[in-house]
């Protein structure tokens, strides 16, 4: 099966967009929209016939499920959703249980209500691949896919986040980068960054690959760096913590984390800190300021505590690449990845949690996001999966 799904390469700043649709965006009658966003468990062994993949797959290839698990006997259950299966959901995130997104490639928006998943038309129809979404609540949320087709929503209709396109953050439409990160303290504190794009310094050209914006009216201020910027996430406006690549300059970069203070978050100290990764880290996520967690490929899984100096080295139970991490305190943190990799730290150890996967090829995850500790979404290569309540450990790869 095909998949639709765009990686944004830069090249001069120029991003390669998602031009094919995954997903039926016409406005559906109330009768399509109830058969088609039916909420409850789907039934994760359903036709296998309609499953070619899994007819591929052998006995005992971590890759593939081949005997499908139960709801009931799992930690997490696949839900309905509204969303052609060829569609890759990049990430999730909302503002209490009754309302959450999901976003995806080809313009991929999904909200759900608390009772069921329902497609909304994507703004200005666009057919791109979103990678970021972020609020600091129901009347202030970012949507991101690059410099150029950045949404804001600061009011809803009928619930639905109202997303209005954002003036070209670079000011240039030929000089474009993705966004892969949102992140802020507040409605005011907003941060984005993803690939590098070029402008102007009093020096003369330079590379930039993050936009801050200190307050609601204040203009975007743009941030030096050479590094493709994989996540953001801090404690306040002025201590900020950034996952990147920065193999295009130092080769050996690659599993580059850096830490920004100061007084001003529009000017903020950049110090690399050595996370001992020589892969690149795709998430950054913490507790606290002295609880900082970052994964990435190959399974790895960095930490760093209070007073640490360089990033501890932490046992992982998994090869798969992780992808995204979120968590409600020290002691409860998912990770998610890969061959339908979920990882789960209690405070002592990261453990497989097992999810009632469809057979044939495990779905790379992209994004997880909750309410609370008891109501945890993720979401990834056409699914969308909810933890039902249980701790099942199982399903590492």
């Amino acid at each position: 099966m095909s998949r639709v799904v765009v990686t944004s390469s830069i090249a001069l700043g120029a991003v390669v967009l998602a031009f094919a649709s995954c997903a039926n965006t016409e406005v559906a009658s109330p009768e399509q929209e109830d058969a088609s966003s039916s909420v409850g468990a789907v039934d994760a062994g359903g036709d296998t016939d309609a499953a070619p993949e899994a007819a591929a797959c052998d006995v005992g290839d971590p890759g593939c499920v081949s005997t499908v698990v139960r709801c009931e006997d799992a930690a997490w259950c696949p839900v309905a959703a509204p969303v052609d299966p060829r569609c890759t959901l990049t990430a999730v995130w909302g503002t209490g249980k009754d309302d959450v997104l999901a976003v995806g490639s080809g313009g991929t928006i999904l909200r759900w209500d608390g009772k069921t998943w329902t497609l909304l038309p994507a703004p200005e129809n666009v057919k791109n691949t979103f990678f970021a979404i972020w609020g600091s609540g129901p009347d202030d949320v970012w949507l991101g896919s690059g410099t150029s087709v950045l949404f804001h929503a600061s009011a809803r209709t009928q619930g639905r986040p109202d997303f209005k396109l954002v003036e070209n953050l670079t000011g240039d439409p030929f000089n474009s980068a993705a966004i892969y990160a949102i992140w802020g303290s507040g409605r005011g504190d907003v941060r984005i960054g993803g690939g590098i794009y070029a402008f102007d310094t009093p020096e003369g050209w330079g590379w930039g690959n993050q936009f801050v914006r200190g307050a609601p009216d204040d203009p975007w201020a743009k941030v030096e760096g050479a590094a493709i910027v994989s996540s953001i996430w801090g404690t306040a406006a002025n201590d900020v913590w950034v996952a990147a690549d920065n193999s295009a300059v130092e080769p050996w970069q690659k599993g580059m984390i850096l830490h920004g203070t100061g007084a001003d978050p529009t000017s903020l100290v950049w110090t690399a800190v050595d996370s001992q990764a020589a892969v690149p880290l795709t998430a950054i996520w913490g507790s606290s300021a002295d609880d900082v967690w970052a994964v990435g490929e190959s399974g790895t899984i960095r930490h760093l505590g209070a007073g640490a100096v360089r990033w501890e080295i932490v046992p992982s139970p998994t090869t798969a690449h992780l992808r995204r991490l979120w968590g409600t305190g020290p002691k409860d943190i998912w990770a998610v990845g890969d061959r339908g990799t979920i990882l789960h730290y209690d405070g002592t150890a990261w453990k497989p949690s097992l999810a009632a996967l469809p057979l044939g090829e495990k779905p790379k995850l992209y994004g997880v996001w909750g309410s609370s500790a008891g109501d945890v979404w993720i979401v990834g290569d056409g699914i969308v999966l909810r933890s039902t309540g249980k701790t099942v450990v199982g399903g590492g790869s």
